[in-house]
């Protein structure tokens, strides 16, 4: 937009840069002082990186401006340069085509602006950077950038994870109006952003330039590349870096794969390592081969999203077989899977499932073991734990301790609600010794042993049992006669007021029924009367207590006349 060079005296056409102090001072600016009183509207002045000049202003109507670049802010600063040439776009408002060069010799640094313009009706308007702090100053510096990038691949794959990033910075100098290569040992940023599942991951490097600009870095998205930049960081007070430059865009290329791994079923304790192997391959073009430096993982759980291992349990690595063994460690019984560690590099997720069981600690409550009359023993309580479906073993040892001898076994029933699972089963046991339960150790739940518990009765048996008279007559008085001992101190010795009972059963029934009941004299002897009901077997029985066990007579059959 040059319409204002048409609008201005000769003088101003023919001597574009430093001669504004000279116009000034003709007549056709004598009201300046009072126009240089208005209200001025410089919003920025900005250091372009071609070394030209970029002026904001709040008020687009200006038709003319002017800028003056001075040595410092003193009132008296010699100018280092000034020019009128500029032009306005919407884009970077008021600004110089063309480097703003300043008097030769002048140092790189920062120097105060003046700003002159002039708005339609011809009112001049005077700015003075050096009232205006930073904002006010022009940079007379280098600017270094970076001119080009490119990646020396179009993807990157599991193999080639890395892709190298080459580029050229140059630098313009204001002195010298020249652009040529940076300096060498200039430090060039490279930062990145790429699409790692649903999210992002962010990374960066760094490199340094040679002597003709030229830098590489190695660049490790771990996925598609989908933004990022190369951007030189200034090392010296002399230069200005340049805004960064944009890089490509890096693709990703994942590899197809399938695994086998073991075991399928494993008991493990808690904290315990057991080891997990198998084998992995991957799918090329010349079909399924070794996939050897994969990494692998066993977990108890997948993410297909954000590419991590839930639940690591255990990982390592394929050999050039593509087969892999490494331990792993449980915490609790559950499903595993065992697959290549989650990148972009490896497309879907492909597993082996198998479970692994971890048995936990259970424990015994309302405990009881009782030894009855017969020589029957009871053991009744609840398991506690992961219960359901669990074996239980009844067992007895002499003197409590090895060997332990199995009398019974039981399985607990399906688990329901709560944490317990009730139990009750029995044995034939001993006239003495000590019991226990035992629980071993299965998928659910750790090897379990009650308390040992002395149980015993004392041994009781009938003798001299006889009945008189041999062949009575039918309802004819039957007498039952015998002696009831018990075994104390090893020997066996008198029972005395012990309850005994004489029975009978019919000839031709399976039934007994009691008949009469008797208690023993001093000496274990007992005698029971009774009434011959006809032909039929008849014996007794010691009603036993709770420290006694059960006996009984033989049997004796009575022939009725």
């Amino acid at each position: 937009m040059r319409i204002m060079r048409s609008q201005r005296p000769a003088v101003f056409r023919t001597a574009a840069l430093f001669v504004l102090t000279a116009a000034l001072a003709g007549p056709a600016l004598t009201l300046a002082p009072s126009a240089f009183a208005a209200e001025v509207s410089v919003t920025r002045i900005t250091t372009a990186d071609t070394g030209g000049i970029d002026v904001g202003l709040a008020d687009q109507t200006a038709l003319w401006v002017k800028a003056t670049v001075r040595a410092s802010t003193a009132a008296d600063a010699p100018v280092l340069a000034s020019t009128d040439d500029l032009t306005f776009d919407w884009q970077r408002g008021w600004h110089t085509d063309k480097p703003l060069h300043l008097a030769d010799g002048t140092a790189y640094g920062d120097y105060p602006v003046d700003i002159d313009y002039r708005l339609p009706g011809g009112t001049v308007q005077h700015w003075s950077g050096a009232e205006h702090g930073a904002s006010g100053l022009f940079g007379y510096r280098l600017h270094t950038g970076v001119a080009e990038t490119a990646f020396d691949r179009t993807y990157t794959d599991f193999d080639h994870q890395s892709a190298t990033l080459t580029g050229k910075a140059e630098t313009f100098d204001p002195a010298t109006g020249t652009t040529g290569p940076a300096r060498a040992g200039t430090t060039v940023r490279v930062g990145w952003q790429a699409r790692v599942g649903v999210g992002t991951k962010s990374g960066s490097a760094t490199a340094v330039t040679d002597d003709t600009g030229a830098f590489q870095a190695q660049v490790t998205p771990g996925g598609a590349l989908t933004s990022g930049s190369a951007a030189i960081v200034a090392q010296t007070p002399d230069t200005v870096p340049r805004p960064a430059s944009a890089l490509s865009e890096l693709g990703v290329r994942g590899t197809t794969y399938r695994i086998t791994a073991g075991p399928e079923t494993a008991r493990v304790h808690a904290g315990s390592n057991y080891t997990v192997s198998g084998q992995i391959q991957r799918l090329t073009q010349d079909g399924w081969k070794p996939f050897a430096g994969a990494p692998v993982v066993t977990a108890t759980g997948t993410d297909v999203y954000n590419h991590t291992v839930p639940g690591l349990m255990g990982s390592g690595t394929a050999d050039a077989s593509g087969r892999f063994s490494f331990p792993a460690k449980a915490k609790s019984s559950t499903y595993t899977y065992t697959y290549a560690k989650p990148s972009e590099y490896l497309g879907s997720i492909i597993y082996a499932e198998n479970q692994i069981s971890v048995p936990k600690a259970g424990s015994y409550s309302s405990f009881s073991l009782s030894l009855d009359a017969y020589r029957t023993v009871t053991a009744s309580g609840k398991l506690n734990g992961v219960c359901g479906r669990q074996a239980l073993v009844l067992q007895y040892s002499k003197n409590g301790a090895a060997p332990w001898h199995n009398i019974r076994s039981a399985t607990t029933g399906d688990q329901t609600n709560g944490q317990s699972c009730a139990f009750k089963f029995t044995g034939a046991g001993y006239t003495d010794g000590y019991y226990r339960v035992v629980h071993s150790e299965s998928n659910e739940m750790l090897s379990l042993v009650s308390p040992a518990k002395r149980l015993n009765r004392v041994q009781t048996r009938i003798t001299s049992f006889s009945t008189t008279p041999s062949r009575p007559y039918k309802n004819a008085t039957l007498t039952a006669t015998g002696t009831l001992t018990q075994l104390t101190g090893g020997k066996w010795k008198a029972q005395k007021g012990a309850r005994v009972v004489l029975v009978y059963k019919p000839k031709g029934d399976s039934q007994w029924y009691w008949v009469v009941k008797a208690t023993t004299n001093s000496a274990g002897r007992f005698t029971l009367k009774s009434k011959a009901y006809g032909d039929g077997t008849w014996g007794v029985y010691y009603e036993a207590d709770s420290k006694h066990f059960y006996s009984e007579s033989n049997s004796r059959y009575v022939d009725v006349r």
